[in-house]
């Protein structure tokens, strides 16, 4: 059984990817990696996580994260987080990735971050 799932959905710019279970092993993002990547060829491609369902993240998940950030913003972009809670907002504030991005409560309040 996996123990990551994601989804993703994009509508023009921006492209929602939600977070399911736990984040544990690089391997387990090789497939998210490689659809990132696809869609990022785009100039200016807007993201928001949501991590409202991911329950665990460990550096692995952190990693990918500010990664995914970079890759973002080489390519005009930007990336925010939404639904981060629990263990995974415990282990933000432990090692301050809170002040690295702009975190949401949901996704409809990220979604409004771009249109305003």
């Amino acid at each position: 059984m996996k123990s990551l799932e994601f989804f993703i959905s994009t509508d023009d710019h921006l492209t929602i990817v939600q977070l399911k279970g736990k984040i544990l092993f690089e391997a387990e993002l090789e497939t998210l990696n490689h659809e990132f990547q696809e869609l990022n060829a785009s100039e200016g491609m807007n993201w928001i996580m949501d991590l409202s369902e991911l329950t665990h993240t460990n550096s692995t998940g952190i990693g990918f994260l500010v990664r995914t950030l970079t890759r973002s913003r080489v390519n005009n972009g930007e990336l925010v987080l939404c639904g981060v809670k629990g263990n995974v907002e415990k282990l933000f504030e432990i090692a301050k990735i809170n002040e690295i991005f702009t975190i949401y409560t949901n996704v409809s309040e990220a979604k409004q971050h771009f249109n305003n």
